[in-house]
């Protein structure tokens, strides 16, 4: 649930620093064709199921967002800026936000799949802005009932407005929901669980012997 983190020589990216931070200055680094590489950025790239925000450079749409080796690279159809320019960063906010608690929202689905049905283990997760999804190591179905038990516990941990803590161990980022045990992961959150908000809905897939999937609607 979330990519290995990453820094630009001693200085880590913004969107780590402040995932709540909706716009900001900076200068280019380099650029050439399409690709622009700045001093620092606001835009997560596409990573660990995660994908990338989206926005503007001054205006001009960013059209991808990728991470190559401890450099973000933003994809523009043009590019009109030089090295040294600066440029503004604005994110589309309100996809980010809703990627944000999409995130935190898996999250919290496996932690209370974990504490019903002693899960311990995911076979690999996606965020979307519609709908996310998460595959679960279980010999069970997770039918109708357990549907209804994992909604209830989740929707309680929401109303409970629990803490989501992140933070660093050397190059490691971890996550964790307070009541819940701590999880690796490189992806943005939100501050607290009452901001995930409520499931409107949550579907089950069989994914494989082994394997459950749950699709996570918001």
């Amino acid at each position: 649930m979330g990519k290995h983190p990453s820094a630009y020589g001693d200085t880590m990216w913004k969107y780590y620093e402040d995932p709540y931070l909706k716009e900001f200055q900076t200068t280019v680094d380099t650029c050439s064709d399409n690709q622009v590489i700045l001093a620092d950025t606001i835009f997560y790239p596409t990573g660990g199921g995660q994908p990338h925000d989206r926005g503007t450079l001054s205006d001009v749409p960013v059209l991808d967002v990728r991470e190559q080796g401890e450099k973000v690279v933003h994809i523009l159809e043009a590019v009109p800026f030089s090295p040294g320019d600066t440029v503004t960063c604005r994110l589309d906010w309100e996809y980010r936000y809703t990627i944000m608690r999409m995130h935190s929202a898996l999250h919290l689905i496996y932690n209370v799949a974990e504490t019903l049905f002693s899960i311990s283990q995911s076979a690999g997760s996606n965020v979307d802005a519609q709908k996310s999804r998460l595959d679960l190591v279980y010999n069970e179905i997770i039918d109708g009932d357990k549907r209804a038990q994992l909604q209830e516990a989740f929707d309680s941990a929401v109303d409970e407005e629990r803490p989501i803590s992140v933070w660093w161990d050397g190059a490691n980022r971890f996550v964790q929901i307070e009541g819940f045990e701590k999880m690796p992961c490189g992806g943005l959150h939100t501050k607290n669980t009452k901001e995930i908000g409520h499931l409107s809905k949550l579907k089950r897939k069989n994914v494989g012997k082994g394997k459950e999937r749950v699709e996570v609607f918001l």
